[in-house]
């Protein structure tokens, strides 16, 4: 049995292309390793990284011929996904089509209604996958398999929920080999070396529900984390083979378990000597002994998203973040004292901003004074709270919203959905003046001019630059 795993585009100017984290998909490289596993012929087609205009994707799907195509889906790009579905059903009226991913475990009978997919697999996919494809070969019932919601006779059914894989080491490592690494970048953000990128997963989940975010979506605001040594040996495994200079672990915070990153930086200080990484961290869980760790493993840079400057907004009003504003103070000294460039999040439009709490985040964003600073107005997200508050107040039509990201520096008003007394217009605004006062500060470029070591990352530079400047 033949499956193909696509990775959906997103049409982007050429600008912003420039500026976006483009990373091997671990979700479907995982999918692609458990298949094989299994005895099953794979082929990722991530249009994504390596773009094709639906024609070419169609060709290229057609010379592989599959018996069962699953398509990952985001919110940008579903009409993409809908696109090619609906050209492959028609060019294969036999393949069986199945929707997996955020926005299809979310809204699957809305992504079943708008195209000729046989099936959305809903959350965590390995073992229904698996199943699925056992069952497709053997013309079985589709009711039989856990976490799946299916078409049949003009109808949509939904099977038992699947409960979510405790161990997350009984998976095989991802079928790094089915993918193009010279595809793959990280943003000017967070790239250090120039050399050869890849993801890296030690834990599925995060254990908090930011309002905004939809990240604990299907995991129930759990963690489950992957033996240290496992990391390790996989990162060892990508960087012999594929001569990967530097990792990017998608953890939500790699910090969030702090005895266990330090496991993980001491073998990497061990095994690994000189790989570069980056992560994300939270400010709750930042210390000496921690950044220290990090540093001395190959840690270069650190994303922390602090979202707001104002405190009340950071609680229950807004943001749902247990996090206090000297606790994002700590983190980025120490960031600073430990040589870790860091990056800081903000978002503008949090349901209770005003001007004066937008204000309140520019100030707290020039104290802080980080290598990075990033504000973008929030879109509220398939999967998050904020998303489910937008629908019921008639703000959002789950059917054609079509919300990229929960965050968006590239917002127009017209695309903005406020979740505040502030109006598109002022908040587009707000954030265009925010991120021009922030970088424009004759200090901070002389810094980062000063601290550039390539012309790579002096080109990185510009095109970061003119984003924030046109």
């Amino acid at each position: 049995m033949k499956i193909l795993l696509v990775h959906p585009p997103q049409r982007l100017e050429p600008s912003r292309r420039a500026l976006e984290n483009i990373m091997p998909p671990l979700s479907l490289l995982y999918l692609a390793s458990t298949l094989r596993r299994s005895g099953y012929e794979v082929k990722i087609l991530d249009l994504y990284a390596e773009p094709l205009s639906l024609r070419e994707a169609g060709e290229e799907i057609a010379r592989f011929r599959p018996d069962l195509a699953g398509f990952a889906t985001y919110p940008g790009s579903m009409d993409e996904v809908y696109a090619l579905v609906k050209d492959l059903r028609a060019a294969s009226p036999g393949v069986f089509i199945v929707l997996g991913g955020l926005y299809a475990s979310y809204l699957p009978e809305i992504a079943l209604s708008q195209c000729p997919a046989d099936a959305v697999v809903m959350g965590e996919g390995e073992a229904t996958l698996r199943e699925l494809a056992a069952l497709v070969v053997s013309g079985g019932e589709l009711a039989a398999v856990s976490g799946l919601c299916y078409r049949k006779h003009g109808a949509t059914f939904r099977t038992a929920p699947r409960a979510v894989r405790l161990k997350l080491d009984s998976l095989p490592w991802p079928a790094y080999e089915l993918i193009n690494f010279d595809a793959y970048r990280l943003p000017p953000t967070r790239a250090v070396t120039g050399g050869r990128v890849s993801s890296i997963l030690s834990a599925r989940g995060c254990n908090f529900n930011c309002s905004f975010c939809s990240h604990h979506f299907g995991y129930f605001c759990h963690v489950r984390s992957r033996d240290p040594e496992d990391v390790v040996k996989e990162m060892k495994h990508v960087a012999d083979k594929y001569g990967v200079k530097e990792f990017r672990f998608e953890d939500c915070a790699f910090t969030a378990e702090p005895e266990r990153a330090k496991k993980i930086c001491a073998l990497l200080k061990e095994r690994l000597p000189g790989i570069a990484w980056n992560c994300d961290v939270r400010a709750d869980t930042a210390s000496d002994g921690l950044f220290s760790a990090m540093r001395e493993a190959g840690c270069r840079r650190a994303f922390l998203g602090v979202e707001t400057g104002s405190q009340q907004l950071l609680g229950e009003v807004g943001a749902n973040k247990a996090i206090r504003l000297d606790q994002v103070r700590a983190t980025v000294r120490l960031a600073k004292k430990y040589g870790l460039r860091i990056n800081c999040s903000f978002v503008l439009g949090l349901p209770g901003e005003t001007r004066g709490t937008a204000l309140e985040s520019l100030a707290f964003a020039l104290e802080l004074d980080p290598d990075y600073a990033m504000f973008s107005i929030l879109m509220p997200v398939v999967g998050s709270r904020i998303f489910e508050q937008a629908v019921k107040e008639g703000k959002i039509d789950p059917v054609t919203y079509r919300g990229g990201h929960y965050l968006s520096t590239y917002a127009d008003p017209a695309e903005v959905v406020s979740m505040c007394g502030l109006q598109p217009a002022e908040l587009v605004e707000l954030m265009r003046s925010f991120n021009t006062k922030f970088y424009s500060r004759p200090g901070y470029v002389l810094r980062r001019l000063a601290a550039a070591r390539s012309l790579a990352e002096l080109k990185s530079l510009a095109a970061g630059a003119a984003h924030i400047f046109r």
